[in-house]
């Protein structure tokens, strides 16, 4: 099962955004689920329901609906809010979850030999015209560059958490050559999004750390990272390559891909919430021709590309509290132990959403059944001295 979801993560994209191989996962375990009658899509039903009375209010308000594209939204939200059920209640190992890291990682090794060796369409964007600070970005078998810095960047997250956890030197040099082969990948696809939301995560997990329990060797290696980062910082400056370069317009507002994320999105999302009365202008409904020609005057291109704006924009005020209720209902179920990687997680995993990405990603719920998962990380509470872990084994229920 771990290599199934494992490959899954790696190519759930390759045939295209909208036929996510996740959704197809969802799917199939919905029918498998109600033959054996078990209760998570009754659960997922019951938490689509404000959504669904919702729509239907839009439909019955909105005399530009379109009908068909709310249909299909509403059912992704449905099969990623099962998918963040069934992650959450999975009685998930930290071995069975360490294999998919590690398996999904050897994936990502085998794509990144190949293209380095083989510089095609397949698995590069050769000539980008969003990102004018580099044409050349690698995508892999993701939907675009950045989704690409988004997957790499997640497991580098979980392989950071198991380096720290990891006593056994041989697994921790596997952990650092991951980490490595990841971060490769986040550099050559220039995933900005991607790279900050990495390295707020990181700052957050360190952190924490940190606060479990000062040591010597704690503080030596918060020196030695320090120096380390002021190092990679003036080197960083005096290259002058081309994320400095993003990095300078970014701070001085010119940078056109951020000013749209954030200023004009926000203008075009708050100009739709008026018109509509903050109702939204439907699910499904903002990526219309009729919709862009509306709010082009506002600055709309194409889509909203901060991915909760997308959403709210959508979806009105209703939007913003189920998001709200979505975010504390995930925090409250993390324990003071797990904070470390669940911070982590959860901070990379908002951030990323809100410089880009879509809502509808089915890797954005899954993450968020991890951090809500109250199981897979009890094998990592402390008993008694900290070098010693209470291992406890669980079964998979999926």
């Amino acid at each position: 099962m771990e290599i199934i979801i494992a490959v899954i993560y790696v190519f759930h994209q390759a045939v295209g955004a909208n036929l996510d191989l996740f959704y197809f996962l969802s799917a199939a375990l919905i029918v498998m689920e109600l033959s054996k009658r078990r209760t998570i899509t009754l659960k997922a039903v019951a938490y689509m329901y404000l959504i669904v009375l919702y729509s239907l209010l839009q439909i019955v308000l909105n005399d530009h609906m379109d009908i068909q594209r709310l249909v299909v939204n509403v059912a992704k939200v449905f099969l990623c809010v099962y998918l963040f059920l069934q992650v959450r209640e999975m009685k998930l190992t930290r071995l069975s979850l360490g294999k998919i890291i590690k398996t999904a990682s050897m994936f990502h090794l085998f794509l990144l030999l190949i293209s380095l060796v083989y510089k095609t369409d397949l698995l590069w964007r050769l000539d980008d015209n969003v990102n004018i600070y580099q044409k050349v970005r690698l995508s892999l078998l993701y939907f675009e560059p950045s989704e690409a810095s988004f997957h790499a960047a997640i497991l580098i997250i979980m392989l950071m958490y198991q380096a720290l956890r990891e006593n056994d030197l041989r697994k921790n040099m596997q952990n650092v050559f991951f980490i490595g082969t990841n971060f490769t990948i986040v550099m050559l696809s220039a995933g900005m999004g991607g790279i900050l939301g990495l390295g707020l995560a990181a700052v957050v997990m360190y952190f924490y750390y940190l606060r479990e329990k000062i040591s010597v060797g704690k503080v030596l290696m918060l020196i030695v990272l320090s120096i380390v980062g002021a190092i990679g910082l003036f080197v960083f400056i005096a290259s002058k390559n081309s994320f400095y370069m993003r990095l300078i317009d970014i701070l001085n507002g010119k940078d056109g891909s951020v000013v749209y994320r954030f200023d004009v999105s926000f203008q075009v999302m708050k100009q739709m919430l008026i018109e509509s009365n903050y109702l939204g202008i439907g699910f499904g409904n903002l990526n219309t021709d009729e919709t862009r020609s509306m709010f082009y005057s506002f600055g709309l291109v194409e889509v909203i590309s901060n991915s909760f704006m997308y959403f709210i924009a959508e979806g009105g005020v209703v939007a913003s509290i189920l998001l709200v209720c979505l975010f504390i209902t995930i925090l409250h179920r993390v324990s003071p132990h797990e904070r470390i990687l669940k911070y982590a997680l959860f901070v990379f995993i908002i951030s990323y959403q809100i410089a880009g990405g879509y809502f509808t990603n089915p890797v954005n719920w899954i993450i968020y059944g991890l951090i809500a998962n109250q199981v897979f990380m009890r094998e990592n509470i402390y008993s008694g001295n900290p070098a010693s872990v209470r291992y406890t084994r669980f079964e998979s229920s999926a």
